[in-house]
């Protein structure tokens, strides 16, 4: 019996022990397995940190300047702090920012950040509204030269830059083709002349920074021409068989030459002259070529003979480009002259100032007629 109880007892500690190696196996795969899990998942998450979401240099605390324009969206805001290199990425710039729900509360201006700061922090900064340079409100107005415009930005405004400075960046087309497609419609022949951006710096009313440089204020006016000009506006010139270039350089002279309620109808008289190889004889151009403003009542016949391809009294066609900004209804004007006017058996080709304190013309379809008017008018313009 003895020895039937030990055996009995050696079998059930044999059994213990092989429970107990196959509780302690499992318990070592399971240890093993979450090993791997929270290694993986710390790796994982460590990864992440250093390659999106650590500050670019955290001993580099030198600052750096950005713009944050005017309804820019978060993805701008991304690509800003992207391209200054103060994130490394900008997916995950905008899933924080997401996160933090203050999409909405981050504001234009121009700020001071460093590639030592982290994106929560730079969130912050963006939260603050506080601007290191002041905004400045400049109107451009419809019918401006280039030369108007950088006057009246040194005259009239506070920014950190003189009219000279302005003309000498706006007279450099290569520091903008690239960037603005539009532009390419110039042809190169104009690069010859002193100013070939002439007419594309849009009229309208901006905010800037008081120490933006010619160039970024430059930069803001092409970007909303490149705007305005849509689609719809270059189909019509191209159902026209005109080029942007001569939709602009048409529309600057119909802007200088009368007042936006008669736009179509002087447009009309400028489509019916060209289609007839007829020269369109505008006062407005000798006055660009001149830089001088003139008008109907006060050109004299030295001033028509002014050697320059400005001169539509001297060269048929269009002018060499165009002669001022001009603004959205004289654009629309170009590409829609008044219908009634363009009647081809008797087509408007003359108008002369009628009422001087208005601005309206009278338009007439032969030249007796017009002399007729222009001995009428005359009387009231001095």
């Amino acid at each position: 019996m003895p020895d039937l109880a030990a055996k009995s007892n050696k079998a059930s500690g044999a059994g213990s022990n092989k429970m107990l190696k196959k509780i302690l196996r499992q318990l070592l795969v399971y240890l093993i397995s979450l090993s791997i899990v929270v290694g993986t998942v710390s790796f994982t998450v460590s990864f992440v940190y250093n390659r999106y979401i650590k500050p670019v240099d955290p001993n580099d605390h030198t600052l750096i300047k950005v713009e944050v324009p005017m309804g820019s969206s978060i993805d701008d805001i991304a690509e800003i702090l992207y391209e200054n290199g103060l994130i490394r990425s900008t997916g995950v710039f905008k899933i924080m920012v997401d996160l933090s729900n203050k999409a909405n509360k981050m504001q234009a201006g121009k700020y001071e950040l460093s590639k030592s700061m982290t994106i929560d922090e730079m969130i912050d900064k963006l939260m603050t509204g506080k601007v290191s340079v002041t905004t400045v409100k400049i109107t451009i107005r419809e019918g401006d030269t280039l030369r108007k415009i950088a006057q009246r930005l040194e005259s009239e405004y506070n920014l950190d830059f003189t009219q000279e400075e302005f003309l000498k960046a706006a007279k450099d087309i290569d520091d903008f083709v690239d960037d603005y497609p539009i532009l390419k419609n110039i042809p190169k022949e104009r690069y010859e002349q002193e100013f070939p951006l002439e007419g594309y710096l849009f009229p309208e009313t901006y905010y800037v920074f008081a120490d933006s440089t010619p160039k970024q204020v430059i930069r803001k006016m092409l970007a909303e021409f490149e705007y305005r000009f849509n689609d719809d506006m270059r189909d019509k010139a191209e159902a026209l068989g005109m080029s942007i270039d001569d939709v602009v350089t048409l529309a600057s002279v119909i802007q200088s030459e009368g007042i936006n309620e008669e736009f179509a109808k002087i447009s009309a008289v400028f489509h019916n002259r060209l289609k007839i190889g007829m020269k369109l004889e505008s006062c407005a151009t000798v006055g660009y070529a001149l830089n001088k403003v003139i008008k109907q009542f006060n050109i004299t016949a030295e001033d028509k003979k002014v050697e320059s391809l400005y001169n539509t009294y001297k060269y048929s066609g269009l002018p060499i480009g165009p002669i001022s900004s001009p603004g959205e209804d004289a654009l629309l004007a170009a590409l829609n002259p008044y219908e009634e006017f363009m009647d081809a058996k008797k087509p408007m080709l003359y108008f002369v100032l009628m009422d001087p304190e208005k601005g309206l013309h009278a338009f007439n379809s032969n030249y007796e007629d017009h002399i007729r008017d222009t001995n009428k008018y005359s009387k009231l313009w001095k």
